[in-house]
């Protein structure tokens, strides 16, 4: 079975040979549901990487898309990895949802680092990861975000000594911190982060500019962001100067 950034790769790999594909070849090529072969082609639609039609999809370009990909994978794991060498070998971590959480988990490589998440698919997929420890906190399971949120979720997590938050969130405002498309996940996370907590953010440059719905760790919660080096240099100095560290992958 694929996992989510090598379904994609493969996706846009097809449709720069052939300049269409449909889902349920794509499905039974790379063993999955055709469920979630629409709901790959519905994410990489929304970041215009292809055309959805009936029951499958057209490439926009040819090259241009695969090679697009790529990069930014390449750019995620150098991020994950930047971000494991901020990690601490004995910790208690909660990361969010994300395909850079994976990333990030897959490159952490102590045995006392227990990671803690609402997402299961993230743990599912760390299962064959036996350096690490993980716990998931059940819940309400949000269908749209594919994460458990609520007062269970919170409550389960707040009972595990969280030490460090890792988050993977939709933008980055120098103003008003991180933000999330989703609101439940949104609400669930700010309810997360321990008084305590040293909070990362992690993520590529192009997503730090994204407008989302709710805003949800302020500025003053965050000690340190993590990204590429194509973001501006105007917003590294934005940001330094709201009192979070940039480190560059």
């Amino acid at each position: 079975m694929y996992l989510a950034s090598q379904r994609k790769e493969f996706i846009l790999k097809t449709l720069a040979e052939h300049g269409a594909a449909r889902t349920i070849a794509l499905a039974k090529q790379m063993k999955v549901t055709d469920e979630t072969v629409r709901n790959d082609l519905i994410n990489l639609e929304k970041r215009g990487f292809l055309k959805r039609v009936h029951g499958g999809a057209l490439a926009l370009t040819h090259k241009s898309l695969h090679e697009d990909i790529v990069t930014q994978d390449h750019v995620s794991i150098q991020i994950a990895k930047k971000t494991v060498q901020n990690i601490p070998t004995s910790v208690v971590m909660f990361i969010d949802s994300s395909t850079m959480g994976y990333q990030i988990c897959n490159h952490v490589n102590s045995r006392d680092t227990h990671i803690v998440s609402n997402n299961p698919t993230l743990l599912t997929r760390l299962e064959g990861i036996p350096s690490l420890s993980f716990y998931c906190t059940g819940g309400r399971f949000d269908r749209e975000a594919q994460v458990y949120v609520g007062q269970d979720a919170a409550h389960a997590a707040g009972s595990l000594n969280i030490e460090l938050v890792v988050l993977t969130p939709d933008c980055y405002s120098p103003k008003h911190g991180a933000g999330y498309k989703n609101m439940l996940q949104s609400e669930f996370i700010r309810s997360v982060i321990p008084q305590d907590a040293k909070v990362i953010i992690a993520m590529p440059s192009t997503s730090i500019a994204n407008s989302p719905a709710f805003y949800t760790v302020a500025p003053n919660l965050v000690n340190m962001l993590i990204t590429d080096d194509s973001i501006a240099p105007e917003m590294v100095e934005q940001i330094e100067k709201s009192g979070v560290k940039v480190e560059i992958a």
